[in-house]
């Protein structure tokens, strides 16, 4: 007794039957490839809005940074700060990356 596979039944089957078949297997592939593609291009959005918003943070630190240390020893004093306390004063007030958060973290 010959059984037949899968690839002769195909064969066997109506014209009309096997090209709807494949017309849907291509649909469920194009939109497969589509919702990946869509994915993948939320990721990189998400990847390069998360850089900038981090150099964005770190020029405004280095800024603020540059700023306190243009000021003299009497105005510093004035707003309650030292030198020495310039960077982390303006870590604070520019918090980024997730060190400073887990720095934050640990110390609460």
């Amino acid at each position: 007794m010959n059984r037949l596979t899968s690839a002769e039944a195909a064969l066997l089957m109506p014209r009309t039957q096997r090209n709807a078949e494949a017309e849907r297997i291509q649909a469920v592939i194009a939109e497969a490839r589509q919702l990946r593609d869509a994915a993948l291009a939320a990721r990189i959005t998400g990847f390069f809005q998360t850089l900038r918003a981090a150099l964005t943070a770190i020029r405004n630190r280095r800024d603020t940074i540059e700023q306190l240390r243009g000021l003299s020893d009497r105005e510093l004093a004035d707003i309650g700060l030292t030198r020495g306390s310039i960077r982390s004063t303006a870590a604070a007030a520019t918090p980024f990356a997730a060190n400073d958060v887990a720095e934050t973290r640990q110390a609460a």
